[in-house]
């Protein structure tokens, strides 16, 4: 797009967002003097207007305004397609315990008013966020509940969202036969529908990734067929567009699964055509479409042998990816990487990739287990307390049997018991005797155990704290007293001992300074810290350039000696305190930010590999003219992608605007602001990654 075409694009935007401003405000000043239907066109007619745009909170706010006056008009076939709506909102935005906290109420109002499209859609929608809240167990009990009620009142859209929302449950269960076989059932219920429900296309897609998966390449050759089928009647009934959004998505993902079954039946020509076919329609490479795009590209490439165009779309496609936190999706995407790598002879980077994949399988298996322990537990609850209430009905009938018993026999036992009781009395005593003097002797023994292992544990302990202070040790703790220079750092380390470094080295005036961030967490990247911060200092003593000292850090770690193919990310750079210049090279690292003015943003950079993957890299140095009275923050990844408990990241976001937002005192100040927001962030989550910043101004004579 040129830039004239450009601008005419953003004029009219502006020009429609004033449109629509007007008229929303045209709208609320007439409302006082509207009632009846006129009052809820102009509402809707609002709502639909707070839907053009993103903000979240408009949009629910114009709805309650729109389901409050179809209450007070006593419209129930309005207030329950209101309601859906509302659940429809809070489905998108993930606001998963609003809707639980609502869903039932409003399941039995809508089914009282027997408006059954809104109901069977709010129905799934529940269903689903159990499932996609890993209570599948529970989902998948909601979805099966739902077929039973649909079955009875034999009707198709109940059925074909019950069993839509079954597949899903199983697909995530991982039970991707029994996925396969409702996704079908769902497909021959929903086609036959008029209009055919919007859910039909995103069905197909999931049936399709299904059949991919269990590697029925012929069935998923025939399913699209009755895809084709499918997207051409949606079209007519919905009346849509060639040019619509939505019209388009739709054929991309066709075309897309078009191209999965050629390249499962080895038809590398057709599936060629099918995958230009696709980017044809994907519109933006932020679209979702794009990523799934990318990665059947690869397999494309590399089913063709072209490893090095597969190596171009994979490293594309990666950072799409774990952007999305889809941990099966970054499985999937970093296998094909570790095969490429493997392809071009790369086993380091390799087995890395599979160190990398393993690690974040287990992540997934351990989270996989907890859930199934979770569902186990409440169930096993429920069926002990019947157990127990059972046990103890049968231990009360049988207390009553024995009484009848023992009073019908006392008096002719009384002088037996007597008798035995003092016959074995001495003998007890005496077995009581040996088994105490055993359970001492036992006990005795497992108290020199615990004595033992807790010795064990606190010697790792010392050594640990030990290996600790060494490491904190090698990373500067005081920094430079000076009025041309303001400089702070610090590093906080997940476990014991961590991977992250910083570091720097004043020579007159000229001020060395770096941070790094090592591939892996605890005593082996601690090693690999030691050495790449040794290194450093060594090199930047010799007044090298960045890149230089990069370069030769690259060649001293990437050798025979890295069995393990560790690495490190690092930002080096070089400043002079009397003009403000910034040599600098960045291998692999975050970008840093600079604040300016009021505007954080972040340094465009050169994309330089990590240190320590392969040697003979020449790295490349950048400058920047002046930094002079403007603080450079540079920082690891434990900062933007520290997670809270629900997973959410701190973000770039977050981080580009408390360093804008927030006044610059001093690069302390700043630090330690990060610090405190980070830790508030996390709310008491472990932290996942080491965490280390360092803030660096130039002051000079304004």
């Amino acid at each position: 797009m040129g830039i004239r075409q450009f601008l005419i694009c953003a004029i009219l935007l502006l020009s429609a967002t004033s449109l629509y401003g007007d008229e929303a405000e045209e709208i609320r000043k007439k409302l006082p003097q509207l009632s009846g239907e006129g009052k809820l066109d102009a509402l809707s007619r609002l709502f639909d207007i707070s839907m053009e745009g993103d903000d979240y909170q408009m949009q629910i706010k114009c709805l309650y305004d729109h389901l409050n006056e179809t209450r007070r008009q006593g419209n129930a076939k309005k207030e329950c397609a209101d309601l859906l709506t509302r659940a429809t909102l809070f489905y998108n935005y993930d606001e998963n315990d609003s809707l639980f906290r609502y869903a039932r109420e409003d399941l039995d109002y809508i089914q009282e008013h027997r408006q059954w499209t809104e109901f069977y859609r709010l129905w799934y929608f529940l269903a689903n966020t159990y499932v996609y809240t890993d209570s599948l167990t529970t989902g998948l009990k909601e979805a099966q509940t739902m077929y039973e009620f649909a079955k009875t009142r034999k009707d198709s859209l109940g059925q074909g969202l019950a069993y839509m929302a079954m597949g899903n449950a199983y697909f995530n269960m991982h039970n991707i036969e029994e996925a396969s076989v409702v996704y079908q059932k769902a497909i021959e219920q929903l086609i036959q529908i008029r209009p055919i429900p919007e859910d039909v296309p995103n069905l197909f897609s999931s049936q399709c990734d299904a059949l991919e998966r269990l590697n029925e390449y012929q069935k998923l050759r025939q399913l699209t067929v009755q895809w084709k089928k499918a997207i051409d009647q949606f079209i007519i009934d919905w009346e849509q567009p060639a040019d619509f959004p939505g019209t388009i998505q739709n054929w991309a993902y066709y075309y897309i699964g078009c191209a999965q079954a050629s390249l499962g039946l080895g038809h590398l020509d057709q599936a060629s055509k099918m995958l230009s076919e696709a980017r044809r329609h994907i519109p933006s490479e932020e679209s979702d479409p794009y990523r799934s795009w990318l990665f059947y590209q690869v397999k494309y490439y590399m089913q063709k042998g072209a490893v090095m165009e597969a190596l171009s779309c994979n490293t594309q496609l990666l950072p799409l990816v774990e952007a999305i936190d889809d941990k099966a999706e970054l499985i999937r995407v970093k296998q094909q990487r570790a095969e490429i790598m493997t392809r071009l002879g790369k086993d380091k980077a390799a087995a890395e990739l599979y160190r990398e994949i393993y690690q974040i399988t287990d992540s997934v298996n351990i989270r996989d287990t907890k859930r199934q322990l979770a569902e186990m537990n409440a169930r096993f609850n429920v069926d002990e307390l019947e157990m127990k209430q059972a046990v103890m009905e049968k231990e009360k009938a049988q207390q009553q049997r024995l009484g009848i018993m023992i009073i019908a026999s006392i008096v002719v036992l009384s002088l037996v018991i007597f008798i035995y009781f003092r016959l074995r009395s001495a003998k007890r005593l005496k077995v009581a005797h040996e088994e105490l003097e055993e359970a001492h002797s036992n006990l005795l023994t497992a108290y020199d155990q615990l004595e033992e292992t807790t010795a064990a544990k606190e010697r790792i302990e010392s050594d640990l704290r030990i290996a600790r202070n060494i490491q904190m040790s090698m990373v500067p703790s005081q920094f430079p007293d000076r009025e041309d220079l303001d400089l702070f750092a610090l590093i906080q380390p997940a476990k014991e001992v961590g991977g992250d470094l910083y570091g720097y080295l004043l020579l007159d005036n000229q001020l060395y300074f770096c941070l790094g961030d090592v591939s892996g967490k605890g005593v082996p990247a601690s090693l690999f810290m030691a050495q790449a911060t040794r290194l450093f200092r060594t090199l930047a003593a010799q007044k090298m350039k960045p890149a230089e000292i990069a370069t030769r850090i690259n060649d001293a770690l990437s050798g025979e000696d890295n069995e393990t193919g560790m690495f490190v990310t690092m930002f080096i750079g070089l400043a002079d305190l009397q003009t403000g210049h910034l040599h600098f090279c960045n291998a692999g690292h975050n970008p840093p930010v600079l604040v300016s003015d009021g505007k954080a943003e972040f340094i465009e950079m050169e994309p330089n590999a990590p240190i320590g993957l392969w040697p003979g890299l020449e790295y490349e140095g950048e400058e920047l003219e002046s930094i002079m009275n403007t603080p450079l923050f540079v920082y690891s990844d434990g900062l933007n992608e520290a997670e809270n408990r629900q997973k959410k990241q701190f973000s770039d976001e977050r981080l580009l605007e408390l360093l804008e937002t927030t006044p610059f005192e001093s690069c302390q100040q700043t630090i330690e602001l990060m610090h405190a927001e980070v830790e508030k962030h996390r709310d008491g989550a472990e932290p996942s990654d080491d965490l280390t910043m360092l803030c660096v101004k130039i002051i000079g004579n304004n």
